[in-house]
Order: structure tokens, then sequence, then C-alpha cells
């Protein structure tokens, strides 16, 4: 229940920052053929960040492979990388938004800020794509990201001197910096120059909150099994293999009706249809998406597992078996929808040559 309570939270907040970032864009009068880009990397950058909060597990603790996966960033140092994921989205965002309209010192901040975030988009790109572990789907967002910032850099740089050259400010200083900025030194000269003492600035106020000045490095490092990984992880535990559906084929037969006997994760099971369609349709959405069922089957086996421990009469069983009809009657209906021979996938589910899941 709470999974689709968050679920849902998740879709709404998601719709809100999708309409307050269309109607920020009119306001601001941003060309029209902007809009589907803008919302497309909102959309794509939600996706990241969702399914990035399925892979949790540190490299110390043990963990049921097919429940959960290892962390790509180490959560010691989360809080080093979500405040350059915050100052590189703000940056981009406010040169996407004002190009060059802004005075010389945000303008250089700015790309120094997506500097540094490009840098760090390529290494968690990298880390994705290791050679035992890849994860193309989530790394294609900072790769894409790092494009759009390119993009968005060279139009900003492309209209910052004439920018700067015809501004004036009432403040003195500003005037002289303003100055300083458009004559002697272009400004992406100023922001290649600066970057790193802004990194070094940053790190050190990072040190305050307790992060380590090498965090950025130790982010990828202190993991297991991405490219980038410097530890082992214990040995997985054992599956858990009774379910529902499993209970469910334990109860009269006269009405769950078993109908024969099956294998999973190598041990004995009665099987009914019910328990070959579920399985049916759980292999058909890992074809169609597999980080759509690694949420579905990481929730499932939370809740499910827990939910069968208490059922252990035929009884329980029994009702089990008539509450997952509806469901049942759903994944059949898709399986025939979207399978070419439904029959067939439902009929080699658990069979004793079959690997399940």
């Amino acid at each position: 229940m709470l999974s689709f309570i968050f679920i849902f939270v998740f879709l709404i907040v998601s719709l809100a920052i999708l309409f307050y970032t269309a109607a920020y864009l009119y306001k601001r009068n941003v060309p029209l053929w902007q809009y589907p880009i803008a919302l497309l990397y909102l959309l794509w950058a939600l996706f990241f960040l969702f399914f990035s909060s399925l892979f949790g597990a540190e490299y110390t603790r043990a963990i049921d492979p097919i429940d959960e996966d290892y962390t790509f960033i180490s959560g010691q140092y989360k809080i080093t990388f979500l405040t350059y994921f915050l100052l590189y989205h703000v940056a981009l965002w406010t040169l996407w938004v004002r190009r060059a309209k802004l005075p010389p010192l945000p303008l250089i901040l700015c790309l120094c800020f997506l500097y540094i975030g490009i840098a760090i988009n390529i290494g968690i790109a990298s880390q994705l794509l290791g050679e035992n572990h890849r994860e193309e789907e989530l790394a294609s967002f900072p790769i894409f990201s790092s494009l759009i910032a390119i993009l968005v850099m060279g139009r900003s740089l492309m209209a910052v001197r004439e920018e700067l050259s015809e501004k004036t400010f009432k403040n003195r200083w500003l005037n002289r910096l303003n100055t300083l900025l458009s004559s002697r030194f272009t400004v992406l000269t100023w922001s290649v120059l600066l970057v790193f003492p802004i990194f070094v600035l940053i790190t050190l106020l990072l040190m305050i909150f307790g992060q380590d000045y090498d965090a950025v490095v130790k982010g990828f490092t202190e993991t297991t099994e991405w490219k980038f990984s410097q530890h082992d992880h214990p040995p997985y535990l054992d599956h858990h293999g009774h379910y529902l559906c499993t209970v469910a084929a334990c109860g009269s037969p006269r009405l769950v009706k078993p109908l024969r006997w099956g294998k999973r994760g190598g041990r004995p099971i009665i099987v009914n249809r019910q328990l070959q369609i579920a399985n049916a349709f759980e292999e058909l959405i890992a074809d169609f998406s597999p980080k759509l069922h690694h949420f579905l089957r990481t929730n499932y086996d939370k809740y499910g597992y827990n939910l069968s421990q208490k059922i252990k009469t035929p009884i329980a069983s029994n009702i089990t078996y008539l509450l997952m009809k509806p469901l049942e009657w759903f994944f059949l209906f898709c399986l025939y929808t979207f399978c070419l021979y439904p029959e067939r996938k439902i009929e080699r589910q658990y069979q004793w040559s079959v690997t399940n899941h």
C-alpha cells in the first residue's frame, strides 16, 4: 500500500513540476520549440531520480539480488553529489532561460557549475556502463544532460560578449568588473580559470557537514559491482520462494485446481493455472521494461512474502485464490493483447527444465 501511495505522490509532484515549468517558460517568452525539450528533460530527470532510488544497498550489506541492487553512488557521500546536482541544474536553468542577460559574476559561476556538473555526469555515466553491471537506461540521462548543458553554454557564450559590452551598471565597481570581463579576457577564459578555486571552495564548505575532501572520488569507489567500485560485497542471500500465488495453489484442490508439480529456485512447488498466468505476466513485464519489473518485483517481494507467511490454512489459501481472481483475469487480458502465443508462454511457466523468476 505504501508503494502505491509513493507512486501516486510522485506522479502528482511530477505533474505539478511540469505545469509550473510550462507556465514559467511561457512567462519568460521562451521560444515555443524549446517547450518539448524542456519538458522531455524534466521527465527524463524524474525517471533518473525515481529509478536511481531503487539502487540503495551499500556494499557492506548482504542482499537478495532479485529484490535489491547495490548503489552506484555511496550513500555516505550523497550530500556532495546532491549539492552539485542542485547547483548544476540551477545554473543550467538560469542560462537556458536568461542566456547572457546576467551580471558578470553570476554568469561565470553558472558556467563553472556547469563544467563541474558535466564532469560528474561523465563519471556517473561511466559508472553505470561498466563491464560487469550495465544500466544503459539510467546512464542515458547524464549523457543527455551533458549534451544539453554544452548547447546552452555555447548559446550563452555566443551572446555574452555583445551583452557585456553594451551593459552598464549604476554601481561603479560592477561597471569596472564588467569592463574587465568584456575587454581584457573573455567570460570563457575567466570561467575556466575560476572553476578549480570554486570547486575547492565548495569542497571546503561540504567538509563542514562531514564530507571528505575527496568525496566525489569516494562516491564512485566506495561501492561494489560497478565500473569504479573498489569493494567486494558479502555473499548473496537466498531468495524467498513462497508467494501469494504459490500459497493459493495449496488450497482446496476442487477450488484452486492444481495441475502438476513445478520447480522454482531449485525447489518443488505445486503449480496451478493462476500461478502460471501470474508468472507469465511478470515475464511479459520484464521483457517490456526491466526497470518497471524490478520496481514491481521489489515491492511484491517486500510485502507479498510477509503476507504469505500469515496464510497457513486451506481456508486462507482459498480466500487468497479468490481475491487474486480479478488480477488473474487482468493478467490474462494483457497476455492475450500483447503476446503472440499467450498459451505457450503460460504453459512453459515452472517447468522442471526452465529457470524461473
